[in-house]
């Protein structure tokens, strides 16, 4: 996250995590689909924000930049670190699996925290990376808030499918030729179930969940 950034969401920690009690559908068909590629093990979510996904989806330990995000989601129960994923707190092949539901558009260097994240898998440990695609109407709905001066978007840089997979794949990440994706329809509040798309058509879907496994190099 931008270091800018952060004074923001300390502020409006609030408004931000009523946004999943004002798209009630939307945030349940999210949660579905992270939980479908959610492993076992010990894990961590980069970017636990208010704890929403980790609480729901049963993910045990948070790493949060903003102390008041990191304060609502202790009070969903996760063990939240208060740090960034630039420098992650963890020994060298430690977790199991990574989490990050929509953090990745608002990292500042994401190669350096995906770097971290390598290190800290252990060998074919899984990173769930979930992402609302650049190209999708999703995307471009909330790049045009950010264009407006969105308080929360006029930070993020969004991301493609494909750029993604570049990105994780130049790490020494292996990436699953298949995602999980909802949210086909348009901007708007409504449950979807989860569906299991080709990588190459993942970037039409609102909310896309790409697994990627640790490989030696």
């Amino acid at each position: 996250m931008p270091m800018s950034s952060i004074p923001i969401f300390n502020r409006y920690a609030r408004e931000y995590d009523s946004w999943y009690v004002n798209h009630m559908n939307t945030a349940e068909s999210e949660v579905r689909a992270v939980s479908t590629l959610v492993p076992r093990g010990l894990g961590i979510e980069i970017g636990v924000g208010s704890g929403f996904f980790a609480g729901r989806v049963g993910i045990p330990v948070g790493l949060e930049p903003a102390m008041a995000m990191a304060e609502l989601a202790r009070d969903r129960g996760v063990d939240v670190i208060v740090g960034v994923g630039e420098s992650i707190p963890f020994r060298d092949l430690s977790l199991d699996y990574a989490v990050m539901v929509v953090t990745i558009c608002f990292l500042d260097d994401p190669r350096k925290t995906l770097t971290e994240v390598y290190r800290v898998l252990r060998p074919s440990g899984r990173l769930i990376t979930c992402i609302v695609p650049r190209n999708s109407e999703h995307g471009r709905y909330y790049m045009e808030l950010g264009r407006r001066g969105h308080r929360f978007y006029t930070a993020a840089r969004f991301y493609t499918v494909q750029e993604l997979k570049e990105l994780l794949e130049s790490l020494g990440f292996s990436v699953n030729d298949k995602a999980i994706a909802v949210l086909s329809r348009g901007v708007g509040d409504y449950f979807e179930e989860p569906r299991l798309v080709e990588l190459t058509e993942a970037e039409n879907y609102g909310f896309t969940c790409i697994e990627a496994v640790r490989r030696d190099h």
